[in-house]
């Protein structure tokens, strides 16, 4: 059976980028026959490596959309751009992204999949496909977040159509018994499926420079004002050390007009997107995770593999999932930014301990490799070829 994968963006960078990709990369090579549906390519080249192997569709290319062609199909693409989108959510995040375009791309590349395996990686799309894939598809949606976090709104449409999904991957145990409790009297089958991070061998971060790093989207939910808020208080008994951030987003503007506000200017810098978060984490001692909220952490077991131990907020729902607090890690109050001060604290002037919960993160997070989580994707996929669930009614 054909395994496609439906993404955002697959050429941009982020966690669902990142792990959709480790995921497809593995296994493509382990014979399985992959395609990943892209609606966008906003980027010429991709950020993440693809295996040549997987076959890539990109349904709108934005970077080569040109709207200044005369030609009908221009003119109507034009006019399509210019409409809302009817068919995703209305709660989709990033629904300023979406039109009556993508709709109608969306739309017809998905009922040309007249059989196989479809996984959508977010919610619109998981209601997306439980609306409108062909009968014999087998629908998997990836859940990310907890229940808890979505608007009412999608919370109720969430109840309605998923449960015309086969089945629904989360992240978390608590997430695993919260939606298991919810879709109890319904056909929808829930699975604990967490993300993976490739093997890199023995590369670990010596833990001897005076840099704390932090990466992702510069959103609210990443909590980075907070971080900064968090990292005054660390520079006054630290000055030499400086806090790095990694990522792109809409809240640059608010969080470079904070670090003015707080000089902080000389401490903490933006310092864009890479595409190569390891080299830098092997160049730090510390991660720092502020977010306000977190469906797993990509972040933190990537961090945890470089053997660099991980200061987070006990947010809901992952961080407290992966680290075991002051063993490989540690995890303080969601939110309290005096117990990340002085968490980061005690890791810069306690180098052993530092390089002890170092050495213990590696071995711990070896749970996450590809290998491991990628063959609960193949022992799936084989439930689903013995099952009769692929005759769908």
């Amino acid at each position: 059976m054909k395994k496609y994968f439906l993404v955002m963006n697959i050429f941009g960078m982020g966690g669902t980028v990142r792990t959709v990709l480790n995921t497809a990369n593995y296994l493509v090579d382990k014979g399985e026959d992959i395609e990943i549906i892209s609606l966008f390519k906003r980027q010429r080249k991709e950020f993440f490596y693809i295996d040549p192997r997987i076959k890539i569709t990109v349904l709108h290319d934005v970077t080569s959309w040109n709207g200044q062609r005369k030609n009908i199909k221009t003119k109507i693409g034009n006019f399509l751009l210019k409409k809302r989108p009817v068919l995703i959510h209305r709660e989709e995040e990033a629904r300023h992204f979406f039109s009556l375009m993508s709709d109608f791309k969306l739309y017809s590349f998905i009922k040309t999949i007249k059989d196989g395996v479809l996984i959508s990686t977010r919610p619109s799309f998981n209601l997306f496909i439980a609306k409108y894939a062909n009968k014999g598809v087998i629908l998997i949606g990836q859940e990310h977040l907890n229940f808890s976090i979505y608007s009412k709104d999608m919370q109720q449409a969430m109840l309605k159509f998923y449960p015309k999904l086969d089945y629904l991957l989360t992240l978390t145990d608590d997430d695993t018994a919260d939606y298991v409790k919810m879709f109890k009297n319904t056909k929808l089958v829930v699975k604990k499926l967490t993300n993976s991070i490739p093997d890199i061998g023995e590369l670990k971060s010596p833990l001897d420079s005076k840099t704390i790093i932090a990466a992702g989207r510069l959103v609210e939910q990443k909590g980075f004002d907070l971080l900064i808020q968090s990292f005054k208080q660390v520079i006054r008994t630290h000055p030499d050390w400086k806090l790095k951030i990694f990522g792109v987003g809409k809240d640059k503007a608010y969080l470079n007009e904070l670090l003015i506000k707080e000089e902080l200017f000389n401490h903490v810098y933006l310092m864009g997107p890479t595409d190569n978060i390891q080299e830098e984490l092997l160049k730090s001692s510390i991660y720092a995770l502020s977010s306000r909220y977190e469906g797993f952490g990509m972040v933190i077991i990537e961090a945890m593999q470089c053997g660099v131990p991980v200061v987070s907020f006990d947010c809901p729902k992952g961080p407290s999932e992966i680290i075991d607090s002051y063993n490989d890690g540690i995890l303080v109050e969601n939110g309290n930014i005096d117990q990340l001060a002085e968490a980061i604290n005690y890791l810069i002037e306690n180098p052993l301990i530092r390089k002890e919960m170092g050495e213990k993160a590696s071995e711990n997070v070896k749970r996450f490799s590809t290998s491991n989580i990628g063959n609960k994707w193949i022992d799936l996929f084989e439930e689903i070829e013995k099952s009769s669930i692929h005759i769908r009614s």
